[in-house]
């Protein structure tokens, strides 16, 4: 079994299953890695790698010295590959059983905002703009939601349901659809830009069923996410790093801080492993829908609505 052909080919299987691109590109690095080092150790055939072999790349790796998740990263899609290969009858014995990408309870997680920080953040988008406007909606729905931006990006008009406050999530990691309630705060702007800011942008490119538009009618890219999350950190004065994932970090924090249980919350953000919810939260008993709407700081009712003068930006 040729090992640059076979990894070549579980690469290309990964496409197929519809993995996340930035998945994909961890995973082809990855292997990528250790298909250099079995040709410096002269392996050319995926059948005579060893447990040794394996314990040897896997000290290799752990020597480093760059973070756990970073070797982590290294270490899993060798473990899947070797899986991969036994579930597909390639290979009788899985040469990495046993094999711990990092441990769990020393892994930490990124930066999460505080509430304040949050509100402070989310107010600060120029609602007299389309484009803020836009993005104002976009941060409602990370923070409510939990959505990675992936499926931010993949989100299709006819996800959101704004009658019943709820996003289908179509193109969710692993293929694994699910529902996300919206809060009042997310469904309220949600509702604003589907209504005035949409169409006008739509009309550029009138056949793209993308949500969420530039002003030339095309889908945003997560270099423009990305982009206007730091512009609004720095304008709100936040000093430690936000990205669209903090606003994952946040939701699921702030929804431990009022009591949630976690699986409410794994359910909410889609983890097939309950373990990597536990990575920030512990258990609390309290019901699905009901327990979104009682504790999210997103849904709390908008006091007096002011209607929005939008003006035309460019963003």
């Amino acid at each position: 079994m040729d090992a640059v052909i076979t990894i070549t080919e579980y690469k290309n299987h990964l496409q197929a299953l519809g993995y996340a691109q930035a998945t994909i590109t961890g995973y082809r690095n990855g292997l990528e890695l250790f298909a250099r080092h079995l040709k410096e150790q002269n392996i050319s055939d995926l059948r005579t790698v060893t447990k040794e072999v394996i314990a040897t790349y896997q000290s290799q790796v752990m020597a480093e010295p760059i973070a756990l998740e970073s070797k982590a990263l290294k270490l899993r899609p060798i473990k899947r590959l070797f899986e991969h290969l036994v579930e597909t009858k390639k290979l009788l014995l899985n040469p990495t059983e046993g094999l711990v990408e990092t441990s769990r309870k020393n892994r930490t997680i990124g930066p999460v905002l505080t509430v304040e920080e949050m509100k402070n953040l989310l107010s600060q988008p120029n609602l007299s703009f389309k484009a803020h406007l836009r993005n104002r909606a976009i941060m409602e729905t990370l923070y409510s939601t939990g959505i990675r931006l992936d499926e931010l990006l993949s989100l299709e008009v006819y996800h959101v349901d704004l009658k019943d406050q709820v996003m289908y999530i179509r193109k969710a990691k692993g293929k694994k659809q699910r529902v996300a309630p919206l809060g009042k705060h997310a469904n309220r702007f949600l509702k604003e830009y589907l209504e005035k800011i949409r169409p006008w942008y739509g009309k550029k490119n009138p056949k793209e069923r993308k949500l969420f538009l530039n002003h030339s009618g095309y889908p945003l890219t997560p270099e423009m996410v990305r982009g206007f999350i730091r512009t609004y950190r720095l304008s709100a004065g936040i000093n430690k790093p936000v990205s669209p994932h903090t606003f994952r970090r946040t939701c699921a924090t702030h929804l431990l801080q009022q009591g949630a249980d976690i699986r409410y919350i794994q359910e909410l953000l889609g983890h097939k492993d309950l373990r990597t919810t536990q990575t920030y939260t512990k258990v609390m008993p309290i019901e699905i829908k009901q327990t979104h709407e009682k504790t999210h700081p997103g849904v709390l009712e908008i006091q007096n609505p002011k209607p929005h003068n939008i003006r035309d930006e460019n963003v």
